[in-house]
């Protein structure tokens, strides 16, 4: 949770330093290098977490084909920026690319080791420094003594620092044994062809949760493409925790393990269920003055576009979850015809409605695809494991009591 509050400040501090279109222009830039890193990774840490997970002893294996390819998407990434228009600087884009690319393979390995606690931590003491050194920018340009705008270069060093730290942990972690090179080549294979399915189907939910992005830009103002920008990372973080479970979920759900059965997806469901009500009655009675007091005076276009993002937020909550286990369990052709199904859509939608109902309308129609993507995989539940829809919703008393005395202590 330490790590949610970190990520916000982070991004809040930077939207204060850049102001609204400017700030607007950077995180579109960085949508832009994160379809990137999504398409080089191949999502290839799905395979990792799967395969590392049923057996540790191939972790240092997949590391033997993971590091000359991490060189090779660094050159591909270099390429691509020649041609992709960016107000970011193009070797620091570059970095920013080969960092997340890092920091995706390596915390797959921490996550099939089942280092939770360690990932955490790491995050969030760089998170931290990263946080107090821009509060302190900050508070220099109030000052005028900063007047350089540098920001978004040392957001993507601290990028790059994480990188590093996660690699440098699991490389000196792991040891080697002999015939390396012949259990990579087979490791390699498997990662490959796992991660071939789960990157069609992370392509797809990628543009279902960002393609709006497109259209915002296109038919709206950058005022308005940096008010919709942040609504949309308030909802990534109310969906931060949901998928930080997904992220536990899904190796569980992979290891030879009776720990994540169906039941404890249910019950985990009902606990974002539990959590999201009160956080949704908050927003609406507290966010039109709160979101232009925090994130300034030309942020006042939020709060409607929030009010119709918030069931779209909860239903990607609870489809993290349910398509973390299913990836698991190898059945990701269900979250592949999820993703389509909302993307189809999402696009249509937009297509139809933003250029005459702006943002507003980007929010409506992204709600509608994230429940629809939801419904669909609450139906393949019960025809996969013979569970209805109510489990995954109905709130248990002894769990409330549980959740209160928890927190009362």
């Amino acid at each position: 949770m330490l790590n949610t509050l970190l990520v916000f400040f982070i991004n809040l501090i930077l939207v204060r330093l850049l102001g609204v279109a400017a700030s607007g222009s950077f995180f579109y830039d960085i949508t832009v290098l994160s379809f990137m890193i999504l398409v080089l990774s191949w999502c290839l840490e799905s395979g990792i977490t799967y395969y590392a997970s049923r057996d540790n002893n191939l972790i240092a294996p997949i590391l033997i084909f993971i590091l000359p390819l991490l060189m090779m998407q660094g050159v591909t990434g270099a390429v691509l920026l020649r041609y992709t228009p960016l107000t970011i600087n193009s070797y620091f884009a570059l970095l920013f690319i080969v960092s997340n690319l890092s920091i995706i393979y390596f915390s797959a390995f921490f996550y099939a080791k089942k280092w939770f606690i360690s990932l955490n931590i790491i995050s969030c003491c760089i998170n931290f420094v990263t946080t107090i050194a821009l509060f302190f920018l900050w508070y220099a340009k109030l000052l005028n003594i900063v007047n350089k705008n540098y920001y978004q270069q040392f957001y993507i060093g601290s990028v790059a620092l994480l990188a590093c730290v996660l690699m440098a942990a699991i490389l000196m972690s792991t040891k080697g044994k002999p015939g390396l090179f012949a259990k990579s080549l087979s490791a390699a294979k498997d990662v490959f062809k796992y991660s071939s399915i789960a990157f069609l189907s992370n392509v797809l939910f990628f543009l279902v949760v960002r393609i709006d992005y497109f259209f915002v830009q296109q038919y709206c103002s950058n005022a308005a493409l940096s008010n919709y920008i942040q609504v949309s990372k308030i909802g990534q973080l109310l969906i931060l925790v949901p998928s930080i479970i997904g992220s536990l979920v899904f190796p569980y759900s992979a290891g030879n393990t009776t720990v994540m059965t169906v039941d404890k997806v249910q019950q985990l469901c009902r606990a974002i269920t539990l959590i999201f009500i009160p956080v949704t009655f908050i927003l609406i009675v507290t966010a039109y003055w709160i979101l232009p007091w925090i994130f300034g005076t030309g942020f006042n276009q939020m709060y409607t576009a929030l009010l119709l993002y918030l069931p779209g937020f909860f239903a990607l909550s609870i489809v993290t979850v349910l398509a973390a286990h299913l990836g698991g369990k190898k059945m990701l052709k269900y979250n592949l015809a999820a993703s389509f199904m909302a993307l189809v859509l999402v696009v249509t939608g937009d297509v139809l409605l933003i250029p005459t109902g702006g943002i507003n309308a980007a929010a409506a129609v992204s709600s509608v695809g994230y429940m629809a993507c939801a419904v669909y995989l609450l139906w393949v539940f019960k025809v996969k494991f013979n569970c209805n829809a109510g489990p995954f919703f109905s709130i248990k008393r002894n769990e409330i009591n549980y959740i209160l005395k928890s927190y009362l202590k």
